[in-house]
């Protein structure tokens, strides 16, 4: 039997939008959670991530930046907070093969306590687990995005569920 998994369109008008939509998948995305980030440079692909990490409460979302020239960044989550969650920021849009990733411990990263943000995911799509989010952003224009978020799981159709009975 093949399971038809949700996809969620939505439209950010300005860069508050987009965050705002992070914030959101931040908030409901499950520790373990993997959302394959794709769309060409300049998308908001950082952008969306630094929403997330606001979402997922983490120590300092200030410091979101984009990792292409090292890899992976980890935003810690909160001390103390109970909500908090570590955010994984990963950019495959340097490596040669998947081996590389599998050097940076992605295997590991996907069994830790926090969301597992990986740009350019097509490059290492034989890496990603199971039952990810496939987040496709598009350029409308200089200031719009749409984003196309696809489930491939019963986890990751939770978390578009959840996002969306929040509204978006």
């Amino acid at each position: 039997m093949n399971v038809q998994w949700p996809t969620v369109e939505v439209v950010a008008r300005c860069l508050d939008e987009t965050l705002a939509l992070g914030r959101r998948i931040g908030q409901h995305a499950l520790s373990g959670q993997c959302l394959a980030l794709e769309g060409i440079m300049g998308t908001g692909k950082t952008q969306l991530v630094r929403g997330i990490s606001y979402g997922a409460q983490v120590a300092d979302p200030g410091l979101v930046n984009s990792p292409s020239f090292v890899l992976l960044n980890v935003y810690p989550a909160s001390p103390g907070n109970p909500h908090s969650k570590t955010v994984y920021h990963l950019d495959a849009y340097r490596v040669k093969n998947s081996d590389e990733f599998m050097a940076a411990g992605l295997p590991e990263l996907l069994e830790q306590e926090g969301i597992v943000c990986i740009e350019w995911a097509r490059r290492i799509a034989d890496l990603l687990p199971e039952d990810y989010v496939l987040v496709q952003g598009t350029s409308l224009d200089e200031s719009s995005r749409c984003w196309r978020l696809t489930a491939h799981g019963p986890i990751s159709g939770a978390l578009l569920s959840a996002i969306t009975q929040t509204g978006l």
